[in-house]
């Protein structure tokens, strides 16, 4: 009972628990792991030892027909002629043997199987032998080695008869096996004398082998009735007590003691074979009799596992019957309440805490929103339910808490960035006009070159200042309404780095962008070039070209520093595509978050890539509602070169003279890295791997949104000049030479007046030259004059 509210307290899950688990460990652990699995292995073994003694049987019918075949082919091959007429009929034997043998493998992928039938490949050579005897090539000694050589190595083929567990079983096959031991040994007596008889004595060594075959009969006889039974022993006893056997006996009697002479009249060949023969054929019904034992005791030892399975599958049926109404009240009283939980944390982290987060997130400074309502706990939920739904509750306001104070941070924070930028824009625009003053008001050359250094560095600060307001999320502080030249746009964002003069613009094609956009894309322009400039070599130039295609306009900066890894690239455009937040990065990825919040909220791609020879080239698309047509000029003598977007007063610095870019030089094609405010000579792979803005919770790179720039690129390398229309004319040798000698004029006079422009511009840095060298003159001769006058007074 409970104290509090006197009602009885529920029933803990841990209770149901311990309940079903007694049970199941009792009756499953007992019944289901330790009883099936054992009979379900005693009936696949059972089973596979039957299937072992039927191969072990039909494998010993063919050994029988094997040792036949090989007795009269090694006596027909030794000179005993009478067996030609019996030798047909025995190779028919052989072969239907052989067939019975290969559809009892039929279908069996087993070990066993597997090993008759790598020893079958031994039968092979056998039409070749044949082939031997029956043309008067036959050796003897060849002859009878190889069906020697077969006959063992299928007759002593491991079948795993002998590794069961059933003790009658295996000595029953190991009586089969010594049995077989001793047939194979007769045979080879037979086979042996057989080969030799015609000669009238043992050929080469043949004595002294049919000795040691004599004697590894006899041990194998010996050895038979340690594992054969008393009936089995009977069978044995009449086979080797008939007529036919006693006269076997008598004939190796003679071979053994006549010291290696054998006589026709003292073992006739026919009688030999006949005795033998006899013999060898009682052997084999005792044999088949042992393998008829064999094959009845693996088909009760199949029989009885067969019967334990069908009687043990009532019983795990009914277990688990009883399992399953266990888990049914499981699921009725544990189950459902945690279901319903988990679908009402599923949407608390869903939708309910998300909808408070972003509440708070967009609440005005005062306002409070309400947190996200508690997890409902269903009436018949057991106490551990109720704690799992008042610790995620707590887990909940603890979130909600959090959020509150971050977003609260995040807006302090925001508004601090924007203080901050506008404060520090507001002077910088105060010391530009002032600047501007100083440089209307004096005249003197050195003097103007450090006023227009210093207005350069002003520029810059005021983009520094810019880029606060832009990761702050506020608009352009300088907004402009017309139409811009691209020119002038590029020309623009070079005045808001250091080192312009390092930059040569290549191929630019006219074209002009909307005046709303100028100041943004001026931004963007200038801090991927302050970028390239700062990861290329001093001596380097940084190069851009600009291309119209069908997708919008395309600007490329290629750069020929050292270029950037595969991974650091991809970090690097997860960034640029505007998706990421800086607030949990290092400060020397804030260009980056730059350039990619003004690319998402104009509608630019910015993508980045390896330069073809070094470096990095990074690949801008203006779309095409970002572009507009030229202004209707009022005055010829206005300039739009005197945007905000670089300040009409400011001066804007000169590109470099267009030249043919070299064959190492990047194309457009290719793509380029950014990494705003780092030091110049700083790796650009630094730091890029492991932050949180470019991977994703499990530790990947974020891949960005497919991008249009690949088409675009593809667009700009096709070429735009048109096929000719109509056919080449044709020209005669007369015409073609006065083609050439008018294009070999014009080139030199072309060279001549280049020669003479640069001459003039010689001329003109002279004078320069001069110019300074009298003012500095005139400087020094004032500055003694006044020295005199005061050394006077």
């Amino acid at each position: 009972m409970d104290p509090a509210t006197g009602r009885k307290a529920p029933r803990t899950i841990r209770t149901r628990l311990l309940r079903i688990l007694v049970l199941a460990l009792a009756v499953l652990l007992a019944l289901l792991g330790a009883a099936a699995a054992e009979q379900i292995f005693a009936y696949r073994n059972a089973a596979a030892t039957a299937d072992n003694a039927r191969l072990e049987i039909t494998l010993q019918g063919l050994v029988h027909e094997l040792q036949k075949e090989r007795g009269l082919t090694t006596g027909y091959v030794g000179g005993v002629k009478q067996f030609r007429a019996k030798l047909p009929a025995q190779r028919k034997a052989t072969d239907a043997a052989r067939g019975d043998l290969d559809a009892a493998l039929h279908g069996r992928g087993d070990a066993a199987a597997g090993a008759v039938r790598e020893s079958l490949g031994r039968l092979d050579g056998l039409a070749g032998i044949r082939k031997h005897a029956d043309d008067g090539t036959g050796v003897v000694k060849a002859t009878f080695d190889y069906f020697t050589t077969t006959i063992t190595v299928l007759d002593r083929l491991d079948l795993g008869l002998g590794a069961v567990h059933d003790g009658q079983l295996r000595d029953a096959y190991r009586t089969l096996q010594v049995l077989g031991n001793a047939k194979e040994f007769t045979g080879e007596e037979r086979a042996i004398v057989l080969g030799s008889v015609r000669a009238g004595r043992f050929r080469g060594d043949d004595y002294s082998r049919f000795m040691e075959i004599r004697a590894g009969r006899l041990a194998a006889l010996d050895d038979f009735p340690r594992s054969a039974s008393d009936a089995q022993e009977r069978r044995l006893d009449a086979a080797l007590t008939t007529p036919d056997a006693e006269d076997a006996l008598s004939y190796e009697s003679v071979a053994v003691h006549a010291g290696g002479r054998l006589k026709w009249d003292d073992i006739p060949p026919m009688a030999w074979w006949g005795s033998m023969t006899s013999t060898i054929n009682g052997l084999r019904d005792v044999q088949v009799s042992l393998g008829t034992d064999v094959e009845n005791r693996a088909a009760e030892l199949e029989s009885a596992a067969q019967r334990d399975l069908l009687l043990f599958l009532p019983l795990a049926l009914g277990t688990v019957a009883a399992l399953g109404a266990l888990a049914l009240d499981c699921v009725r009283s544990v189950s459902a309440p945690l279901t319903e939980l988990a679908q009402q944390a599923r949407e608390v982290a869903g939708d309910r805490l998300p909808q408070a987060v972003a509440a708070v997130q967009n609440a005005n400074s005062g306002e409070n929103p309400e947190p996200p309502a508690p997890l409902a706990v269903p009436a018949g939920a057991g106490a551990e339910v109720r704690e799992v739904a008042e610790a995620f509750d707590r887990v909940q306001r603890a979130a909600f808490d959090l959020a509150t104070e971050q977003a609260v941070l995040r807006r302090n924070t925001t508004d601090s960035l924007v203080s901050l930028g506008r404060r520090n824009q507001n002077l910088v625009r105060r010391q530009i006009s002032f600047i501007n003053r100083l440089e209307h008001e004096d005249a003197d050359p050195a003097t103007l070159a450090n006023l227009f250094e210093l207005d350069h560095l002003a520029t810059r600060m005021r983009r520094n200042a810019e880029s606060l307001l832009v990761l702050a999320g506020e608009s352009s502080p300088r907004p402009w309404s017309t139409p811009l030249a691209i020119t002038d746009v590029l020309r623009a964002s070079l005045s808001e780095v250091e080192e312009y003069r390092r930059v040569t613009l290549r191929r630019i094609e006219p074209a002009y962008v909307t005046g709303s956009v100028v100041a943004e894309i001026s931004h963007l322009l200038a801090e991927l070039v302050e970028n390239a400039l700062s990861f290329s070599p001093p001596d380097s130039d940084v190069e851009i070209e600009g291309r119209r295609t069908s997708a919008g306009y395309l600007v490329a900066i290629v750069d020929h520093g050292l270029g950037m890894d595969t991974q650091a690239l991809a970090e690097a455009n997860v960034r640029l595509s505007g998706t990421a937040s800086f607030m949990a990065e290092p400060t020397r990825f804030l260009g980056h978050f730059v350039v990619g919040a003004l690319a998402r909220k104009c509608g630019i791609e910015v993508r980045l890539g390896e330069a073809p020879a070094a470096g990095v080239v990074a690949r801008v698309l203006i779309p095409t509602n970002l572009l507009t047509e030229a202004p209707q000029r009022k005055a010829a003598g206005k300039s739009a070169a005197g945007a905000p977007a670089a300040d009409a007063s400011a001066a804007l610095p000169a590109p470099r003279k267009e030249t043919p870019a070299p064959k190492a030089t990047a194309t457009a094609a290719e793509l380029v890295s950014v990494a705003a405010d780092a030091k110049p000579g700083e790796s650009r792979t630094a730091g890029a791997r492991g932050t949180s803005a470019a991977r994703t919770r499990n530790g990947l790179v974020k891949r960005p949104r497919r991008s249009a720039i690949a088409e675009a690129v593809s667009e700009t390398d096709r070429p735009s000049r048109p096929a000719p229309a109509g056919p080449t004319p044709d020209r005669s040798p007369e015409a073609v030479s006065g083609l050439l000698s008018t294009l070999r004029s014009a080139h030199m006079r072309g060279g001549i007046s280049v020669e003479k422009e640069k001459e003039k511009e010689k001329e003109k840095e002279k004078e320069k030259e001069k110019a300074k060298a009298r003012a500095r003159a005139d400087e020094q001769q004032a500055t003694d004059t006044d020295t005199s006058e005061g050394d006077a007074k």
